[in-house]
């Protein structure tokens, strides 16, 4: 999440038309990091760290007819989001590492792998020598050269990730998402690897820059999507659950999800779990359109740990 304070925000605003009398309380809680969820009632939490976050009793299921307007939701998010036949949370955001390039650079355009793009010298990625971007580099590289949708992982073999570090340019290897997609516009590369929300720092480029999905191995590119749910956590009951509840759909509404995705007039390239929000962002930013066409994909997987 790029803003967490502007989605809290349109949270509130909502909140304060249906429920004006129930004042909500932000809290802090990071799903990678931090531990049992103490004191809080309904939080954030990515699929990645489903079965750690459920097999802890960290949070509870919801019956699926308790989510509002579901079927607008993309199937594969909330199979994702499923286990034993209980849904755990609400999906609302979506997120994956693509390619995002010069549209007039043929050789990207036609590139079908990551090894396609061996010497070219010409794309940035984000460091991958942190932790958290080691891990999401290593789960898509293996999964696309083994051709398993979660395969499992031996943190010792770093063979699948040569490609990747192959690509990353010298002086920008140490550079975040925000610092790449910045030194893509200011003229550096002819591509990078980022989130789709990266591309909102991009003012110079944008309007000649495709995203798509490329495969992180040698093999077949196998399509995989983190997935951000709304969560009810363990021990909610009663009427509390009730206005909890309400609040998750209202984190994961369809208007909602349309607001954050434009701040003051400029398109945020958030990639969402509901289908109805992208028509009219593409109406706005065309960009959307191609962003709407990777999340709509039939093939997509919930990306989970191995």
């Amino acid at each position: 999440m790029p803003d967490v304070e502007y989605y809290q925000e349109i949270i509130e605003t909502r909140w304060a038309e249906i429920e004006p009398d129930i004042k909500l309380v932000r809290a802090d809680w990071d799903c990678y990091t931090d531990g049992k969820t103490e004191g809080i009632d309904v939080v954030m939490f990515d699929a990645v760290m489903r079965d750690k976050i459920i097999d802890s009793g960290w949070i509870q299921p919801i019956e699926s007819n308790e989510v509002e307007k579901i079927e607008d939701i993309y199937p594969f998010a909330l199979e994702g989001s499923t286990v034993n036949g209980r849904l755990y949370g609400i999906p609302a955001f979506l997120c994956g590492n693509f390619l995002i390039y010069d549209q007039d650079n043929e050789a990207l355009a036609k590139a079908e792998h990551i090894t396609d793009l061996e010497g070219m010298s010409e794309i940035l990625v984000e460091n991958s020598e942190f932790s958290n971007y080691r891990e999401q580099y290593t789960i898509e590289a293996t999964a696309d050269t083994l051709g398993d949708v979660n395969p499992s992982i031996d943190d010792s073999d770093n063979i699948y990730m040569q490609p990747i570090n192959d690509l990353t340019i010298d002086k920008h290897k140490h550079d975040d998402n925000m610092q790449v997609a910045k030194a893509y516009d200011s003229g550096v590369g002819q591509g990078y690897i980022g989130f789709s929300e990266s591309m909102r720092f991009l003012e110079n480029r944008v309007n000649e820059t495709h995203i798509r999905t490329i495969s992180f191995g040698d093999q077949e590119n196998i399509f995989r999507l983190y997935v951000d749910n709304a969560a009810l956590t363990a021990g909610v009951e009663g009427q509390r659950y009730e206005k909890c509840l309400e609040l998750m759909n209202v984190m994961a509404e369809a208007d909602v999800l349309t607001k954050l995705s434009v701040k003051e007039g400029a398109p945020q390239y958030l990639m969402l779990a509901r289908k109805t929000p992208y028509q009219d962002l593409i109406n706005q930013f065309e960009l959307y359109a191609q962003i709407e066409k990777l999340a709509s994909n039939e093939k997509n997987n919930t990306i989970l740990t191995p």
